[in-house]
């Protein structure tokens, strides 16, 4: 920056006679390397690079006007800025190719979760029928824990979350590039979706057996299932984004657990994250079906003792 300003001022005949002229040389282009998370918007990652652009532009000013106190002793306005800093996005990439996130890539895990948490309504109308109609006290007087009643549901509508889950994969997969939508790209990732889809299913299980041991007829468990269910997708950013929502709201959403699910598939989705990357959402998600299931056998306990 200094060669430019002596040149400027050696244009003007201000040059200092004591100043030895010393070889021209090009001066390298620094480069920022800015990393965003894949599931930034562009909105987002543009207002990041306006700013630190600005931020820049200050800096460079300020040494183009040193320079020239430097050389001239006063402030002048005579100059060519040029920017010496650039950026340059760094994106993931498999092989040579960018992976850029997609609408597909939200959807197919956003709605497979509403699809996974609305068997709480199927689950609690089940348990209030067997109580209604003397079924669970025929199965009480087997000489086997509740918890054995309640593990042979968890285990069969674990079967189901999981198929719908499968569905909801093949639907992304094979169907959405018939519709001119991308295709999802679950090369490799599998695995671990089925594992975060497989503790999805079991928060979503243990709310909906909560629920079925607290209601006392279908018409209590039904409507507040689903109303629960829409409030949860609702919050935990099905339908809108957590980030675009308001300061209140996105704390709000860290205590939905399809927002963890939610997260834990943008982890390995769009993050390449690996098991342990996913375990603090897992187990969350765990964490929330042992609570429940705890608090039904406690409520069920204290019920029978009454």
């Amino acid at each position: 920056m200094n060669q430019n300003v002596e040149k400027i001022t050696a244009s003007f005949g201000l040059e200092d006679s004591t100043i030895t002229k010393k070889t021209e040389q090009k001066i390298e282009s620094k480069e920022v390397k800015l990393y965003f998370d894949p599931a930034s918007q562009n909105t987002f990652k543009n207002a990041v690079k306006s700013t630190i652009d600005k931020m820049i532009s200050q800096i460079e000013t300020k040494s183009i006007y040193a320079a020239f106190q430097e050389q001239l002793g006063e402030e002048t306005t005579a100059f060519d800025q040029e920017k010496f800093i650039s950026f340059k996005e760094i994106v993931p990439k498999k092989g040579h190719q960018e992976i850029i996130p997609n609408s597909t890539q939200h959807n197919v895990p956003a709605w497979t979760l509403f699809a996974i948490f609305f068997i709480v309504i199927p689950l609690s109308i089940n348990l209030v029928k067997e109580k209604n109609q003397g079924t669970l006290i025929r199965l009480r007087t087997n000489p086997v824990s509740y918890f054995t009643v309640i593990a042979g549901k968890i285990i069969t509508f674990l079967i189901i979350c999981m198929i719908q889950f499968y569905l909801m994969v093949a639907v992304g997969v094979y169907l959405f590039p018939h519709l001119n939508l991308p295709a999802l790209q679950v090369e490799g990732i599998m695995g671990l979706m089925s594992i975060v889809a497989l503790f999805s299913g079991f928060a979503a299980i243990g709310f909906g057996i909560l629920l079925g041991t607290i209601a006392k007829t279908q018409e209590q468990s039904a409507p507040f299932g689903a109303t629960s269910v829409v409030i949860l997708a609702a919050v935990g950013g099905v339908w809108v984004p957590v980030f675009a929502m308001p300061k209140i709201m996105q704390v709000i959403a860290g205590i939905s657990p399809i927002n963890w699910g939610l997260n834990a598939f943008y982890d390995v989705i769009l993050r390449n994250a690996t098991l342990i990357d996913t375990l603090p959402e897992i187990s969350y998600l765990f964490l929330f079906f042992i609570a429940m299931v705890l608090i039904s056998l406690f409520y069920d306990e204290k019920k029978r003792a009454v």
